[in-house]
Parts: structure tokens; sequence; C-alpha cells
């Protein structure tokens, strides 16, 4: 066996983020802040063809053209982002802070912004995050605790954004609201029987919905409070699933199955 095939399947995780990030941030050693969402993509596409050849690569990639899920669930990931975000641009506004109304981008670009969206960031990142990654790090584990490794990990992948996307002053708000959306992810993957194009229309909502009622609407404190804002509402999301899903309170065989192409049994 080549060496390099033996490595890799020695230690999928560990080269799969190594990828993920290296092909990631190559772009800010030429553009400062640049990162390259279809990097994680790439790289669970790099390791899938050494580890499991085109069979598992053709698996996963068909979890991503499973459309075929409860309406539900449609609801869920398109109306969750939109729904919080709405609730903490209303919190600021009781809370006192002033709005910039004229800085909301234009509605009519509201559709392409949520196909770019979906296509080159959602698309890029989460079959990876949640189709790949995710299911390897709940082996042996709960679904909880591989889900907050995530969380840690997708936070580190960002930190070529570090000064852009988040700062010093809202950072810890940012990753609050991160590890809020992960889990809320996880249970939509684990619920959809590993299903990864939820997972991709989720980011996209929660990417687009920040652009037109969070990161446009206010500036200054508004926006620090707004942080804030957004995290707990986030992690009171992930609570709610937390205490009303039996999914986090035992290890998850079945998920570490869906990552080679089995799909996994819903729990709870």
């Amino acid at each position: 066996m080549n060496p390099i095939t033996s490595f890799v399947k020695r230690h999928p995780l560990i080269v799969f983020f190594g990828l993920a990030y290296a092909l990631s941030w190559a772009p800010s050693l030429i553009e400062p802040h640049s990162l390259l969402p279809l990097g994680p993509l790439f790289a669970a596409l790099l390791v899938l063809t050494l580890t499991e050849g085109l069979a598992g690569v053709r698996a996963f990639l068909g979890r991503i053209v499973q459309w075929r899920v409860g309406l539900h669930w449609y609801v869920l990931v398109l109306g969750l982002p939109l729904l919080l975000n709405a609730l903490a641009v209303g919190l600021n506004l009781l809370l006192g802070a002033q709005p910039t109304p004229d800085r909301i981008p234009p509605l009519a670009d509201l559709l392409p912004t949520f196909l770019m969206v979906l296509f080159f960031i959602g698309l890029g990142e989460e079959p990876a995050w949640r189709g790949y990654a995710l299911p390897r790090l709940s082996t042996g584990r709960s679904l909880l605790l591989g889900s907050l490794l995530l969380g840690v990990l997708h936070a580190l992948w960002h930190l070529p954004l570090f000064g852009l996307e988040y700062t010093l002053q809202n950072g810890l708000a940012w990753f609050i609201g991160l590890m809020g959306y992960t889990l809320v992810a996880s249970f939509v993957y684990q619920h959809t029987e590993g299903n990864l194009l939820l997972p991709a229309l989720f980011h996209a909502s929660v990417n687009t919905t920040a652009v037109y009622l969070f990161g446009s609407l206010f500036s200054g404190a508004g926006t620090l409070q707004l942080w804030w804002l957004w995290g707990a509402l986030w992690c009171g999301a992930a609570g709610l699933i937390l205490l009303g899903s039996k999914l986090y309170g035992s290890r998850q065989g079945d998920v570490s199955k869906v990552g080679t192409g089995a799909a996994a049994k819903p729990v709870g």
C-alpha cells in the first residue's frame, strides 16, 4: 500500500482537518482575511477517495442531493435563522439600540445572495463538517461531545477572518452563537438520516438572514449588543433541543455509520 494512503487510512480525521485548514487558509497568504469555503469539501473528497474509494465518494455525494425529507425540516432550516435573527433585532431595539436601515441591502439581492451562499459556502462547508467530520468525531462518544468538538474545530477554521467577521470585542458572543448553531445542525443531520442538503440550506439561511437582519441594521454599541443577543438565542435554541431530545443522551454508534454511507437511525 502507498505510504501516503496508509497514513491517511490510519489518521483520516487529522488529515481531513489539516487539509481543510490548509486549502481554506491558502488565499489568506495572498489577500488578508480571505478564506476558501470550498476547502472542507475538497478535503473530505480527497480523504474519502484515499480511504473508501469511488464508492465512498459516491455515497457521500449522494446524500447532498437527498431532497425527499419532511416539509417541516425545510421550514426549520430556512425559518429558524430568520426567527432568531428577527428576535435578536427586536430585543436590540427594545434595549435602546438605534437602527441604521439605510444600510440594508436591496431585497432584489436576496435570492442571488442566498444562492451564492448556498453553493459556495453551505455546500462547501456543511457536507464536510456534518457529513464527514461529525460521524467520526462522534464514534465512541455521545453526539453532544462530538458536536462540541466539531464546533471548536469549526471556530478555529474561521481564524483568517479574525478582525473582519469577528474581533476581540464580539469574538466570545460569535463563538457562543456558533456552538449553538452547531448543536442544532447536528440535530437536523441525525434526525434526517444523514441528509446533507438540509445543513447546507441551514447554513445558507443563517448567513443570508444575518446580512439582512443582523449585519446591516446597527452600528457601534448596538451591533455589539446584538451579537450577544444573537449568541444567547442560538444557545437557547440548542438548549431546547438538548432538553427535548434523547439524541444527546446516549452513545451514537449509528452516527458513525452515516459517515460511511449507511443511514443513521433517528434517536429520540
